[in-house]
């Protein structure tokens, strides 16, 4: 059997990597430029798998990665699930002056966690988006008294040396990274199902009216969220997590009442919980 080919966010060295390799570090690796390329690659049968950050404890949703996976043309599911522990260090070339650097790279979600952290270093400090940490380094290695802010694995992989460990302003930081295939996984009894839909403009209470589908059945939900459609203003796509396989009972009959509901439903994925 051939191994698993599985697309992540590159350059190598990128937290994507890394959850990548937690995943299956055995599998054969594709770096993409972009968290749309990586889901393309599934999408168009380049790659088996795509493992995307989804969501931060610090700055929420990843709002790109969402709006693939809800975009009715894309048939790609949430395979499964993992959360790694995020630890910023503020890293470049060996010879460099902190107390001269005006430049620092990394990604937008790493320069907003790092916020109070850039401030303390006391000097106006240009603040450059890359694609990901890794492209940080990257950068900041053929720069002249810039740094990156970018993680150990990154730090490692381009030979940058650590000037400031611990540099995010809330060390409890956390990604949840999703493993997105074309197919559900099989029931573990210990799921969660991730569920995507729109409601019918012409009739009022129709929100209400699912979002009790659920408490009736004393169905679990620990998200929901909501991202525009993108076609008109004031339109929704409403998103939940609840706990259960949506082919168990019975969230199975409650997919089925919401169909008769909602303008548009697709699930996103069934898939083992992380406790």
């Amino acid at each position: 059997m051939s191994e698993v080919k599985i697309s992540f966010l590159g350059p190598q060295g990128t937290n994507s990597e890394f959850a990548a390799l937690q995943y299956a570090s055995n599998a054969q690796l594709i770096a993409s430029h972009t968290m749309y390329e990586a889901m393309m690659n599934v999408e168009n049968g380049v790659s088996e798998f795509a493992v995307c950050a989804i969501e931060n404890s610090l700055e929420g949703s990843v709002n790109e990665v969402i709006d693939i996976l809800i975009n009715p043309k894309y048939d790609l599911k949430i395979f499964s699930e993992l959360v790694i522990k995020i630890n910023h260090l503020l890293v470049g070339k060996s010879d460099v002056d902190l107390n001269k650097i005006n430049a620092i790279y990394s990604h937008p979600q790493a320069l907003a966690q790092c916020r109070e952290s850039i401030i303390k270093l006391g000097k106006q400090i240009s603040l450059i988006a890359s694609t990901s940490t890794a492209a940080a380094v990257e950068s900041a290695m053929s720069a002249d008294n810039a740094c990156a802010i970018a993680s150990s694995h990154a730090a490692k992989q381009y030979n940058a040396k650590v000037y400031k460990k611990d540099f995010a302003d809330n060390l409890d930081n956390f990604t949840r990274f999703v493993v997105i295939g074309k197919s559900l996984n099989s029931p573990t009894g210990n799921d969660k199902t991730s569920i995507a839909f729109t409601t019918q403009h012409d009739r009022p209470g129709s929100l209400v009216e699912i979002l009790k589908l659920f408490s009736s059945q004393k169905l679990n939900l620990t998200k929901i969220e909501s991202r525009p459609t993108k076609s008109k203003l004031g339109t929704y796509v409403f998103l939940v997590d609840v706990y259960s396989h949506c082919n168990n009972e019975p969230l199975k009959s409650v997919i089925s009442e919401i169909t008769e509901i909602a303008d548009w439903i697709k699930i996103l994925g069934s898939y083992p919980m992380i406790d």
